[in-house]
């Protein structure tokens, strides 16, 4: 009777520890850190007189849509977007240490489309801080 009292306290401690150490997150909503940045757009043509893009406007992007996925496989499909403001700011709030892919989409010449995705990783290191990332441009 003791040995099947003792096997069983055996195996239940065998069950919380495996429950308590497979408890690992991963990226995603949950943390406490933020990815905040602007995307700036640039507007132009392309002269074939001088084999030369022609800038005609550079501002800060309001509307335009910025995702981002959750790990750092650029091939999977984005978890969120974020719709820039006024000033061209996004922010993704609430999110767990690990490794982000974030895009937005720019105007392509060359491309089948007309656009490609620009992509740029960032890695939360800590929680309760705000990872601040460089100024993006897109044409448009």
């Amino acid at each position: 009777m003791s040995f099947i009292f003792c096997s069983k306290r055996v195996i239940l401690s065998l069950l919380i520890s495996i429950i308590f150490f497979s408890c690992e997150k991963s990226e995603g909503i949950g943390g406490t850190s933020t990815i905040k940045g602007k995307i700036q757009a640039l507007e132009g043509s392309y002269n074939p007189f001088t084999n030369q893009f022609d800038t005609t406007a550079l501002y800060f992007a309001s509307d335009e849509n910025v995702y981002i996925i959750y790990g750092n496989d650029s091939s999977q499909v984005y978890d969120d977007d974020f719709e820039t403001s006024w000033d061209g700011t996004y922010e993704f709030n609430f999110l767990r240490t690990g490794n982000y892919t974030l895009f937005a989409y720019s105007k392509c010449d060359t491309c089948l489309s007309g656009t490609k995705p620009l992509f740029w990783r960032v890695e939360i290191l800590n929680n309760n801080e705000e990872y601040i990332q460089n100024v993006k441009t897109i044409r448009k």
